[in-house]
């Protein structure tokens, strides 16, 4: 028994290792990276959001304007300067001096508006219900206000209206302190860079609401060209110009002191069409407004500065505006055709950038 056990282990020993071997050879163990060869995961950023791209807007064509005052609307002579085009057309009916710098006042607002509408789009940490906490240096800002509170907090919705429908500089002040990240001034270079993004004319700009400074060459200014391509840029933010639009809300809801916020744009509701945009006034711009119109899908712009008073100004305009929507439809040249002046009209750039005199 005891010999039987030995050859039976033997045996058992020999098959075990053929087994060992033959497993080796036909099924051979996959060698596993050392540690050293494992790379880890690589972690991307996240993407960056794009903002969307603004809109690619033709130059304005003043092939064919009336230049100077216009004799058809004899209170022209009261306009500084002024335009009126027709937007989707690019045509420009009627100008003066649009291209030269002027004092804007108020109509700076648009600008801010805009800014922010656009920070707005590419942020994900703020939007329009952001609640906002009113600063001392807001709250000693005067002039057109709502008066606010250091110890108020609002969403920015409420304060984006109270710029653009009843011309807020308080508010104006504060929303441009909070999207500057406490610094104005840091605000105040951005309008600046993007004035000339949309390549602006005349524009150069101060502080984000528009009062005057300490001399004219302190004061807000642009041409009524930019005010009318500012304009046209906020129509295409619905929020912007839904508030442009408005011609009174209120904001302070649900408080002990609820507040009503009137447009300063009487042309709203009086003139059939109208649907924006910014009205301003200081000493040196005089009273000046910057007015959209849509009648049966004619989209127009009209801009204009320096007038003695704010029902002067409302009555010219609205005057200009019935003689726009009885001129005749210039359609707008081909993409590959150039669309600044030319040819016959070769002295057109000069009286484009003369003064003409009230």
């Amino acid at each position: 028994m005891k010999k039987f056990l030995i050859t039976f282990s033997i045996v058992a020993i020999v098959i075990g290792a053929h087994v060992v071997l033959l497993r080796h050879f036909i099924f051979p163990v996959k060698k596993q990276p050392a540690a050293e060869e494992t790379k880890p995961v690589e972690q991307l950023p996240p993407p960056v959001p794009v903002p969307p791209a603004a809109p690619a807007f033709k130059p304005y064509n003043y092939k064919g304007a009336i230049i100077g005052n216009l004799p058809a609307v004899p209170d022209s002579k009261s306009a500084t300067a002024g335009i009126l085009v027709d937007l989707g057309t690019r045509q420009v009916l009627w100008a003066k001096n649009p291209r030269k710098s002027v004092a804007i006042a108020s109509m700076t607002k648009m600008l801010t508006e805009l800014i922010i509408f656009e920070e707005l789009e590419k942020r994900k940490d703020v939007n329009l219900q952001t609640q906002i906490q009113v600063t001392t240096t807001a709250y000693k800002i005067g002039g057109s206000q709502i008066y606010l509170d250091p110890k108020e907090s609002f969403p920015l919705e409420d304060l984006l209206k109270a710029v653009m429908i009843s011309s807020a500089n308080d508010a104006a002040y504060l929303v441009a302190e909070y999207f500057g990240n406490g610094d104005v001034n840091a605000f105040v270079e951005r309008m600046n860079e993007r004035a000339k993004e949309l390549k602006l004319p005349g524009a150069k700009f101060f502080n984000p609401h528009g009062l005057p400074g300490d001399t004219a060459a302190e004061d807000n200014s642009c041409s009524v060209e930019g005010c009318s391509i500012l304009a046209e840029h906020l129509l295409e933010i619905p929020k912007a110009a839904e508030f442009a639009k408005t011609k009174a809300t209120n904001i302070r809801e649900n408080t002990a002191k609820p507040f009503t916020l009137f447009t300063h744009n009487h042309l709203l509701g009086s003139v059939t069409g109208v649907n924006g945009m910014k009205t301003g006034y200081i000493k040196r711009s005089g009273f000046c407004i910057t007015v959209t119109c849509d009648r049966g899908g004619r989209k127009m712009a009209a801009c204009v500065t320096g007038f003695p008073d704010r029902r002067g100004r409302d009555a010219f305009v609205a005057k200009l505006l019935e003689w726009g929507y009885k001129q005749k439809r210039v359609e707008a040249p081909k993409v590959d055709e150039p669309i600044q002046p030319g040819g016959e009209d070769k002295n057109l750039d000069d009286l484009l950038n003369q003064v003409v005199p009230k």
